[in-house]
C-alpha cells in the first residue's frame, strides 16, 4: 500500500476490488486525519506504540471497542512509520465497509505485502492457493523473518477481531512465531480476542475522548451551539469519536430537530442511530446492511430484503457510505447496534434470507460478485448442512469463479471451508448424518483442491512472465518517482496478481486414476466390483495413457475383457523399448493364450541389450515363471539356444513355474548350469544368484551340490547361506543347516541369517533358537531392521506373544508391529487398539507415517478409523499434488481403500470411486 496521493487507479475486478477496498480505507484515514478527534488520547496510544516499537517485544494489540479510533490511528501511525524511513510496512484492514473482511481476502492481501520483504518459494506474481495453503506460506515466511541488515518489517492488520468467517485460532498460527526482523500490531476490541496471541503480546490501550475535546471538537465546526449542547453530545456519545462524528454531522444537517431531542436520547451506539439513521435509510433497511457482509449493490440488497426501494433517502449518510462497490454501514459499532437490538429469531431470518439469496441466484445462473464471495460464509452463518455447502464444491460453482481474476483463491476458499465441514462431520459420528455422502464430500473437496493447484502449476509460468514484462513496462514509465513495487520509504501496494482457472487438464493422470479405482474395486462386491473397474477401464484407454496404466487393470479383469486389455496394454508397451516395458510385456502374457504368451515373451527376451542381460533376463524370468506350465514349458526349450552364463539366469528363475512333479528336475538342471561356472574356488556372482532362486526347489540329492556352492560364494555368501540353509531344514537337515551359519564369519552375517532361518526350524529347537536370537538382536545395532524384516514370519513360527515382547525391547516400528497383527488375527484387533492410540496422539507433523497402519483398518474401532481417515485425508491434501496412486510411497489415496470400506462400507467405497470418475470429468 502507498499514500493515496499516490495510488494507482484499481481496475473495476477480482482481486484489485480488494485493492480497490483498502484505497478507500485510506482514503478514510485522510480524511479523517484532516479533523482527528481526541488529540490527547491518540497521542498516548502512539506514544505507547512508539515505545511498544523502540524496546518492545514481536507483538503488541492495540485495545479498543469499535468506533474509538483505532483504524484511523493505526492508518496514521503507519503512513508516520513509512515516510521516517525506517521501518518497512505491511499494512491490511480487515473491514466489511471495504470488502476485505473474508479470510481468502485478507491474507491474499497480506501474503502480496510481505512478500516484498520475506523469503517465499512462489515466483513474484505468484501465490498459495487456498486458505490453509496461505496460512502455512505465511506462518513460514513470518518465522524465518528478514535478513540480517535489514529494516524491520511491522505487520499491522487492523480489525484483527472483525473478518467473517475465519477464526482467531486459525489466524494466530502464522502470528504465533514471528522471526528476526519482523513485528505485528493487531487492533482488537477485547483483550480475549487475542487467545493464544495473549502471552507475549503487549497491550496499549486506546481512552475516549475527554469531554473538554468534544466540546472543542463541536466547536471547531458548530461554534454558535450552546454549551448545553455540546455538554448532552458529550453525554450521548460517552466519548467515543464515531459516536460524536455522527452527531456533529446530524447537527450540522439539521440543527433545530437534533438538538431539542438529545436530552431524552440514550447514550451510547443505539441512542445515536436512533437520532441519525433517518437521514441516511429508513430503519427497516438497517438490519439487512448490519447482515451484509461487504459491500452490496442497492437493488440486490432491496431484493434480500423484500423492502420497497424507495426506502433509501439519500447516496450516503453518517451510518451508511454508499461508494463504487455498493452500499454498507460505515463502522462495525453501527453493526453491532443493529444486531444487539434484533431477537435471536429476527437475525436469523436475515442470515437465512441472505443464504437463500444465494441459492437462488446459484441455481438461476444470475450469480452477482456479492453472491460468488459471500455466499459461502452466509452458508456457515446459519449452519447449513453439508448437501447444501456441496454445492460450492461443483463444477457451476467452479464456472462461477473461473471468469474472475482470482478465481482460483476464491473457488480453493470455498473448497476448504466445505471441506472443514465433511472433516468435522466424519470425525464425530454423534453428528449424524450420512457417512458415506460425509466420506464423499470429503474425498471430492481433496481432489479438487489439489488438482486446481496442479491445474496452477502450468498456468502461473504463463501469467507471471507477462506480468513480469508489463510491471517492467510501468517502471520503465514511471522512472524516477518510485512507482509501485518500489521498496522505497513509503508503505508498499503491489497488485494482487490474477489467478483465472482457464488450463484443460485432467485430473492428475490416467495411470493413477486407474490405479486408485482397481484399489477401491478390490474391496467391493462383484457386481460393484465390475462397474468400477470399468471406470478404471475407460480412464487407462484413454489416448494419452501409457500402456502400464492398462496392464494394471487388465490384471484386475476377468474373462475375456481381460484378454482383451492385455492385448492392448502389450501393443502400447511395445512402443517404448525400455526395461520398464519389457518387464510389463512379460508379466502380461501370463494372461494371453499360450501360444500369444510365447511369442510375446521371446519378443521380449530378444529385445535386452548384451549389456543388460545379466540385469534384465533374471527379472523378465522371475514374470515369465507366472504363465502356464505349457507356457513355461515351451520358454525352457526355448532357452537351450542360449550360452550356459544367460541360460542359467533364466532357469533358475523358470523353475518355480514348472508343475510340481518337474520341479525338482528343474532344479537340478539349472543348479548344475550355474555350478559349471566355477571358476576356481569362486561363483561368479550371476551364478550365486541362481543358487539362491533355485535352493527352495531343490531335491534331497541336490544338498552337497548346496553346501558346495556356499563355500564358493565368497562375498555373496550370505544370502547364499540364507537361501541354503533354510532349504536344508526343509529336508530335515538340521543340523548341517546349523553348521553352515555358524561357519559365517561375520557375527551380524550369522545374526541376519538366524532371523530368517528361524521359520524353516522344527518346533523342538525353535525355542532354543529363538532365546539366542533374541539376546543377540538385543545386543545389534540393526535389531530393528531385522525384526520389522522378520516379524511376520516369526509370529506365524513362535506365536505373537514372545514376538511382542521382543518388540517392546528393542522399541521395533509401526511396520513390523502392523506385520505382527496382520500375522495374528486373533491378536490384532489388540495390537492395532494400542498402536492407534499411541499414534493418533503424534503431532500432525508426522502424519506421513500413519499410513503403515491401514492394512488394520477391518480391525479398527469406527472411532479410530474415523479419526485416522481424516488425519490421512488431511495429510494428502497437504500435498502439492494429488496422488491418486503411488506405489512406491504408499500415502496416497488408492491406498486408503480398507480404510474406507471400515468406515462407510462398500457404498462409501463405491462413491469415492464415484468422485475419482466425476471430478475428473468436470474439472477443467
Amino acid at each position: 500500500m502507498i499514500p493515496p496521493s499516490r495510488a494507482p487507479d484499481a481496475p473495476a475486478k477480482g482481486p484489485a476490488a480488494a485493492e480497490r477496498g483498502v484505497l478507500d480505507f485510506w482514503r478514510e484515514v485522510e480524511r479523517c486525519r484532516s479533523a482527528l478527534l481526541g488529540g490527547r488520547a491518540h497521542a498516548g496510544a502512539v506514544a505507547g506504540l512508539e515505545a511498544w516499537l523502540e524496546h518492545g517485544g514481536a507483538r503488541v494489540a492495540l485495545l479498543g471497542p469499535s468506533g474509538r479510533g483505532k483504524s484511523t490511528l493505526l492508518g496514521a501511525w503507519a503512513l508516520e512509520l513509512a515516510r521516517a524511513g525506517r521501518h518497512e510496512i505491511a499494512f491490511v484492514p480487515v473491514s466489511r465497509r471495504f470488502g476485505t473482511a473474508l479470510e481468502s481476502t485478507a491474507l491474499n492481501l497480506l501474503y502480496v505485502r510481505v512478500a516484498l520483504f520475506l523469503r517465499s518459494r512462489w515466483r513474484p506474481g505468484e501465490r498459495p492457493h487456498g486458505v490453509e495453503e496461505m496460512r502455512r506460506a505465511l506462518a513460514t515466511m513470518l518465522e524465518e523473518g528478514r535478513p540480517p541488515g535489514s529494516r524491520q518489517l511491522v505487520v499491522i492488520l487492523d480489525g484483527f477481531d472483525e473478518g467473517v468467517s475465519w477464526t482467531l485460532d486459525a489466524a494466530q498460527r502464522f502470528l504465533r512465531d514471528l522471526g528476526p526482523g519482523v513485528r505485528a500490531v493487531l487492533s482488537v476490541r477485547s483483550i480475549e480476542a487475542l487467545g493464544g496471541l495473549r502471552e507475549g503480546t503487549e497491550v496499549v490501550a486506546l481512552p475516549p475522548i475527554a469531554v473538554d475535546e468534544v466540546a472543542e471538537a463541536i466547536g471547531r465546526r458548530l461554534d454558535h451551539l450552546p454549551a448545553s449542547v455540546k455538554d448532552e453530545v458529550a453525554r450521548v456519545s460517552g466519548g467515543e469519536p464515531l459516536l460524536v462524528e455522527a452527531l456533529v454531522e446530524a447537527l450540522a444537517q439539521d440543527p433545530a430537530a437534533v438538538a431539542p431531542a438529545l436530552a431524552s436520547v440514550s447514550a451510547g451506539a443505539p441512542g445515536v442511530l436512533d437520532l441519525c439513521a433517518g437521514g441516511a435509510v429508513r430503519p427497516v433497511l438497517l438490519p439487512w446492511l448490519a447482515g451484509a457482509l461487504a459491500p452490496i449493490e442497492g437493488e440486490e440488497l432491496f431484493a434480500i430484503s423484500m423492502v420497497n426501494g424507495g426506502a433509501w433517502n439519500e447516496p450516503s449518510g453518517s451510518i451508511v457510505a454508499a461508494g463504487e462497490s455498493g452500499l454498507a454501514l460505515r463502522h462495525p459499532a453501527w453493526a453491532e447496534a443493529i444486531e444487539g437490538r434484533l431477537a435471536p429469531h429476527e437475525r436469523a431470518v436475515v442470515d437465512r434470507r441472505f443464504a437463500d439469496h444465494g441459492k437462488r441466484a446459484f441455481a438461476s445462473g444470475t450469480v452477482s460478485d456479492y453472491v460468488c464471495r459471500n455466499w459461502r460464509a452466509h452458508l456457515e452463518r446459519v449452519g447449513a448442512s453439508l448437501a447444501e455447502r456441496i454445492e460450492l464444491v461443483s463444477s457451476a460453482w467452479l464456472d462461477v469463479w473461473r471468469t474472475r481474476p482470482d478465481g482460483s483463491s476464491g473457488f480453493i476458499a470455498d473448497v476448504d471451508a466445505t471441506a472443514a465441514c465433511a472433516a468435522g462431520l466424519l470425525l464425530d459420528a454423534a453428528a449424524g448424518g450420512d457417512v458415506v455422502a460425509v466420506l464423499a464430500a470429503r474425498v471430492r473437496c481433496l481432489l479438487v483442491t489439489s488438482s486446481v493447484r496442479t491445474i496452477l502449476g502450468f498456468e502461473e509460468t504463463r501469467r507471471v512472465l507477462a506480468a513480469q514484462a508489463a510491471q517492467e513496462d510501468e517502471e520503465d514509465e514511471e522512472g524516477a518517482e518510485g512507482g509501485e513495487g518500489s521498496a522505497g520509504p513509503h508503505i508498499e501496494m503491489p497488485r494482487v496478481g490474477e489467478d483465472i482457472l482457464d488450463a484443460g487438464r485432467p485430473i492428475a493422470d490416467a495411470a493413477e486414476r486407474a490405479g486408485a479405482l482397481i484399489r477401491l474395486a478390490h474391496e467391493l462386491p462383484d457386481a460393484e466390483r465390475a462397474v468400477v473397474l470399468g471406470w478404471a477401464l475407460e480412464a487407462a484407454s484413454e489416448e494419452h495413457a501409457d500402456g502400464g496404466a492398462l496392464a494394471a487393470v487388465a490384471w484386475a479383469l476377468d474373462g475375456q475383457e481381460r484378454v482383451t486389455a492385455a492385448r492392448e496394454a502389450a501393443a502400447r508397451l511395445a512402443r517404448e523399448r525400455t526395461r520398464e516395458s519389457r518387464l510389463a510385456r512379460v508379466s502380461l502374457a501370463a494372461l494371453l493364450p499360450e501360444d500369444e504368451a510365447r511369442d510375446l515373451g521371446r519378443e521380449a527376451f530378444a529385445e535386452v541389450p548384451a549389456d543388460a542381460r545379466s540385469d534384465e533376463l533374471p527379472r523378465l524370468s522371475e514374470a515369465a515363471a507366472r504363465w502356464s506350465p505349457a507356457a513355461v514349458r515351451g520358454l525352457w526349450a526355448w532357452s537351450e539356444a542360449l550360452p550356459p552364463s544367460e541360460r542359467h539366469l533364466v532357469l533358475a528363475r523358470l523353475a518355480s513355474g514348472l508343475p510340481a512333479e518337474e520341479r525338482e528336475a528343474g532344479a537340478s538342471e539349472a543348479l548344475g548350469l550355474a555350478l559349471s561356472l566355477l571358476s576356481g574356488d569362486a561363483l561368479p556372482p550371476d551364478a550365486c544368484w541362481s543358487v539362491c532362486a533355485l535352493a527352495p526347489h531343490a531335491p534331497a540329492g541336490a544338498a552337497s551340490a548346496l553346501v558346495q556352492a556356499c563355500a564358493a560364494a565368497a562375498s555373496f555368501r550370505r544370502p547364499v547361506v540364507t537361501a541354503v540353509a533354510a532349504r536344508l531344514c526343509d529336508l530335515g537337515r538340521v543340523e548341517d543347516a546349523l553348521a553352515l551359519v555358524d561357519a559365517l564369519p561375520q557375527p551380524s552375517d550369522r545374526i541376519e541369517v538366524r532371523s530368517a532361518l528361524l521359520a524353516h526350524l522344527p518346533a523342538a529347537v525353535r525355542g532354543a533358537a529363538w532365546a539366542q536370537l533374541s539376546g543377540d538382536l538385543r545386543a545389534s545395532d540393526g535389531a530393528r531392521l531385522l525384526f520389522a524384516r522378520n516379524a511376520a514370519a516369526w509370529t506365524r513360527a513362535l506365536g505373537a506373544d514372545a514376538v511382542l515382547d521382543l518388540s517392546r525391547e528393542i522399541g521395533a516400528r509401526w511396520p513390523a508391529l502392523v506385520a505382527i497383527a496382520v500375522a495374528s488375527p486373533d491378536d490384532a484387533p489388540a495390537i492395532t487398539r494400542d498402536l492407534l492410540e499411541r499414534a493418533l496422539d503424534r503431532p500432525s507433523d508426522e502424519d506421513e507415517a500413519l499410513f503403515a497402519l491401514v492394512p488394520l483398518a477391518a480391525w479398527m474401532s469406527e472411532p479410530h478409523a474415523r479419526r485416522l481417515c481424516e488425519r490421512l485425508l488431511r495429510y494428502l491434501d497437504w500435498k502439492g499434488r494429488p496422488d491418486l496412486l503411488d506405489d512406491w510411497t504408499k500415502d496416497d489415496l488408492g491406498h486408503l481403500a480398507p480404510l474406507f470400506a471400515r468406515i462407510a462400507g462398500p457404498r462409501g467405497v463405491a462413491e469415492v470411486a464415484r468422485e475419482i470418475v466425476d471430478v475428473a470429468r468436470w474439472l477443467p
